[in-house]
């Protein structure tokens, strides 16, 4: 009988055959968990993450969180009217992004959901809405900054209504935090990022809505990429059809200990 010696750890998406290393630590993690959404293959030294945990109703939405009109040294910053009842519980005036918008937008990209952007529940994944906790109290405290930072850039048309939307790469929590319930050290963070781009590779939709979400809007949009530094490179990959299209930029995540409108930085 052939045994198994040393065989490295792993985790798999159901559905989906490529198996990716994982480390000791978050791998007795997650078998810890005793989640619902996970099944363990002893003989393989591999965790399966259950289709039920990226399943649509597990998607954050993504959202218009704010209108921007800039108009000589005067800026106008309005929330939606009114909240969509699909993000009701969201700590902003969000409305769903409507793909038929006739004017320009500003969309901020990030990498996925975490913790704060689903209602904490012992058996249940429960979405609210994209860029909660301290990433969307930071996006809103900079946005005057983010504004002015563009139009140093000359990429802003005065007198012109932008929306603000916010657009998660991934909609699904590839920090599986909901499972394991640890902290984003070295770890977790490494966790995040082996899953973000499993799911951003291997499940068909999730790169084929990002781009679909891109090309609805208007020409000469801008766009920025505000993904941790180890996924902007993917990010950065996609955007490049649109470079004839929209004002691409990058940037740290607005969750960043510094300043994340100070380091915007222009593509192309």
């Amino acid at each position: 009988m052939l045994t198994l010696v040393g065989k490295k750890q792993a985790i798999t998406l159901e559905g989906y055959p490529i198996q990716t290393e994982i480390s000791d630590v978050v791998y007795e993690d997650l078998i810890a968990s005793n989640s619902k959404y996970i099944l363990l293959d002893e003989t393989t030294n591999t965790i399966t993450l259950k289709k039920s945990f990226f399943k649509k109703n597990k998607q954050v939405q993504n959202v218009t969180r704010f209108f921007v009109e800039l108009s000589g040294d005067q800026l106008t910053i309005e929330s939606p009217t009114e909240k969509n009842g699909l993000v009701s519980s969201s700590s902003f005036e969000d409305d769903i992004v409507d793909s038929n918008y006739k004017n320009k937008s500003i969309a901020i990209i990030l990498e996925s959901p975490h913790i704060d952007e689903y209602e904490q529940s012992q058996d249940k994944l429960v979405p609210i809405s994209a860029a909660q906790g301290q990433t969307g109290k930071k996006i809103e405290k900079s946005i005057e900054k983010l504004i002015f930072a563009l139009n140093h850039y000359q990429v802003i048309e005065h007198h012109h209504r932008y929306r603000v939307i916010l657009i998660n790469a991934v909609s699904f929590q590839t920090s599986l935090h909901f499972i394991h319930e640890k902290p984003m050290n070295n770890y977790y963070r490494e966790l995040r990022d082996k899953m973000w781009l499993k799911m951003w590779s291997e499940i068909p939709h999730t790169k084929n809505d990002f781009t679909k979400q891109l090309d609805s809007l208007k020409r000469d949009s801008i766009v920025i990429n505000a993904c941790p530094k180890s996924l902007k490179p993917f990010i950065n990959h996609e955007l490049l059809q649109f470079a004839d299209q929209f004002s691409l930029f990058e940037s740290n995540h607005p969750s960043s200990t510094e300043i994340w409108t100070n380091s915007l930085f222009k593509l192309n």
